[in-house]
């Protein structure tokens, strides 16, 4: 029996029924999108927990009890394989999340092929783990690998708890054996336009003001976690040297996933605005503290030169609630938090009282952290004022369509006459455009609820002289998925004489060849001796699911890459017309660029969107490449290393065999827009 569930396409705004099979879509997707391969290529995760567990081992066998490792969070079974090889005699695994079913039988296997068949694998959460049910005997090993960018989001602190409370014997040992987390305070305008609007100007004397919740509410409450060593170097200024602030005794029953706060105090090394906490951690791995693991940026990091890779383990960005200026030497006092997932920080003098700050504001959630870079963008706001301006509309009404977007508010600044009506799905949104729109006192602005599948019902009748968009929309994965606008558009019946803005977009792409981001999708086969192929053909199987293979999403200022073809303009939309009924299509090549760079191989094609906001060349955005071609000339972009926008993530599709430069004279590319389902079929193949 087949039970079918309507969804709603994002990209077309239609309704459509497909099986309901979750556990399924679920398995393949969390696999095909998880960590491993990115973990497993971690050669000093792996080599300094190997050393550890060893050291382990042998101080358990040193004090005469036998080695009993319990292994939460095991993944691949990795931990577990080192702990036999170390000698443990006995070995329970335990994990719950993408190794349901296919991939719990897939860690036995692995563990078997290997020569460890007395490896006991338990699916289920760590807290759910009963003993002398699940777990015949308390353990004297804790072996963990529960850790996030936050260090703690994942639920370490409630699983080590629970662990020491029910299935750990007393004075355990546990791998890691200590955690510190250390901040920086950083001065930064960059960092700063994530976290609070800012005012755009429209003429010398026009501005549109952020109302005051905007400014000084909290926003989204998720960390922001990014590559630090990749954010440039000029565009912070350090006003703290880095500073301890937790630790975590992960061998200790006294480890608890209560609140915790601590007063830190620190000296300036410089004169500046406290801004931003930037923030990572450390992890001890041994028990005397000879294998340490860190996770610090570049600029402070010990080894900065020989730096271990990882995309699992990155940075964490923090904003102050108050902005403070100090003078160098003077003394730092800042308040730190952590609950049982993430951490927080504030100025001033401890209060019992304190907790983690809420978002009173709802609209301010709806933005994300690189959305609100994206408004703040003063050269993007510069080219949609022009564009704006340059329409020569004298009446009429004016049709914006976007998610919390403030083109409305621009649109009806420069044309006053217009009556401008801004389609919201959200409610929490169009509470957001009201009282903006109040605050700037613009009176020729309606913000109106829509039905993604027929906005037409939400508009009065009568004629549209411009139907705008930035296009944005926030449940987009991947480049085109903002086409949606093109579907909206299509809805409408819109007169010779309306103008649509952009009036047209480009996908673009370019293959490339990645410094470090291949390693995600690469095959890892062994790993510190143990056959891991198992592993890599379960991955691969999700893969090949038809929308994982095709591409995913990935903000590349964040991984460096060269390119090994120029980038070029491939497929055109063109939003003066409707949808078209049948697929677009568009089939070429092009050429492998001379290896000026030291590029070797290609791993992949990355695509973005060009949008041609009017016909003027100069009136265009990218979503990918910075600055926009003109009129698809992409010379500066061949010169100098790629820059891409820190707003938007760019579509990757990794090849699954990479391919040697040396072998290969072109690219050939074969992609179809399907209208249907509004998606991109792509194919790519190396020609000599």
């Amino acid at each position: 029996k087949i039970i079918l569930k309507q969804t709603l396409n994002s990209v077309t705004g239609k309704s459509e029924w497909e099986p309901e099979n979750l556990e399924e879509h679920d398995y393949f997707t969390d696999i095909a999108r998880s960590s491993y391969a990115d973990m497993l290529h971690d050669t000093e995760r792996n080599k300094l927990y190997y050393e550890a567990i060893k050291l382990a081992v042998e101080e358990t066998h040193r004090q005469g009890k036998v080695a009993k490792v319990l292994d939460i969070g095991t993944g691949s079974g990795l931990l577990s394989m080192m702990a036999a090889t170390a000698g443990a005699e006995v070995i329970t695994a335990i994990e719950v999340n993408i190794v349901k079913r296919k991939g719990n039988k897939r860690i036995v296997l692995v563990t078997k092929k290997n020569g460890f068949g007395q490896i006991k694998v338990i699916n289920k959460h760590s807290t759910e783990v009963e003993l002398g049910k699940d777990l015949a005997e308390k353990a004297n090993i804790l072996i963990t690998e529960l850790f996030d960018t936050e260090l703690i989001g994942e639920g370490a602190l409630s699983a080590y708890h629970h662990a020491h409370q029910n299935l750990m014997e007393e004075n355990c040992i546990a791998v890691p054996h200590k955690a510190t987390t250390f901040i920086q305070l950083v001065e930064s305008e960059t960092m700063l336009k994530w976290n609070q609007l800012l005012p755009i100007k429209i003429g010398k004397n026009v501005e549109i003001q952020p109302n005051k919740e905007l400014v000084d509410g909290h926003g989204v409450p998720s960390v922001h976690d990014i590559q630090l060593s990749q954010f440039p170097v000029d565009k912070f200024k350090a006003v703290s040297d880095p500073t301890a602030v937790f630790q975590f005794e992960w061998g200790s029953k006294e480890l608890t996933d209560d609140l915790r706060s601590n007063m830190v105090e620190m000296k300036a090394i410089s004169s500046g605005t406290a801004q931003v906490v930037l923030s990572w951690w450390d992890l001890q791995m041994d028990q005397e503290g000879g294998v340490i693991l860190s996770t610090a940026p570049k600029w402070c990091h010990p080894t900065p030169h020989n730096m271990q890779w990882r995309d699992h383990w990155i940075q964490s960005v923090y904003f102050l609630p108050t902005q403070i200026s100090y003078n160098k030497d003077d003394i730092i006092r800042l308040k730190a938090f952590h609950d049982d997932y993430s951490l927080w920080f504030d100025n001033g003098e401890p209060d019992p009282t304190d907790e983690r700050p809420q978002c009173d504001y709802p609209p301010r959630m709806i933005w994300s952290r690189p959305r609100l870079g994206m408004l703040n963008d003063n050269y993007r706001n510069s080219i949609f004022v022009k564009a704006i301006e340059s329409l020569n509309i004298e009446e009429g009404r004016a049709i914006c369509l976007s998610d919390f977007s403030l083109l409305p508010l621009v649109v009806a600044q420069c044309h006053p006459r217009l009556g401008v009506v801004a389609l919201e799905k959200s409610t929490i949104a169009q509470r957001g455009l009201v009282e903006l729109k109040r605050s700037n006192n613009i009176d020729n602005l309606e913000v109106v609820r829509y039905d993604p599948e027929d906005i037409s019902k939400s508009l009065e009748s009568g004629d549209i002289s411009l139907f705008v968009a930035e296009p944005f929309f926030a449940t987009s994965y991947l480049p085109w998925h903002d086409l949606y606008f093109w579907y909206a558009r299509s809805q409408l019946e819109l007169g010779d004489h309306c103008k649509v803005m952009p009036c047209k977009a480009h996908l673009c792409l370019a293959a490339v060849e990645f410094k470090d981001l291949w390693k995600i999708r690469a095959p890892v086969g062994e790993v510190e001796g143990f056959d891991i192929s198992d592993m890599d053909r379960l991955i691969e199987e999700a893969l090949e699911k038809k929308e994982i293979r095709e591409a995913e999403a990935h903000a590349l200022w964040e991984y460096p890459c060269t390119l090994v073809t120029p980038p070029c303009r491939v497929m055109c939309f063109d939003f003066t017309s409707c949808v078209p009924e049948k697929p677009i299509i568009s089939n070429g090549s092009v050429d492998i660029a001379p290896t000026k760079h030291n590029a070797e191989m290609c791993h992949g094609v990355v695509l973005w969107m060009e949008y041609q906001l009017t016909p003027n060349p100069n009136h265009c955005i990218s979503t990918g490449l910075q600055p926009a071609s003109i009129n698809g000339d992409f010379t500066p972009h061949t010169t100098s290393p790629p820059i891409w926008t820190m707003h938007h993530r760019q579509a990757v599709f990794f090849h699954k065999q990479p391919f040697e430069l040396s072998n290969v004279k072109t690219m050939d590319y074969n992609l179809t827009f399907l209208p249907q389902s509004g998606e991109i079929n792509m194919k790519y193949s190396g020609a000599l």
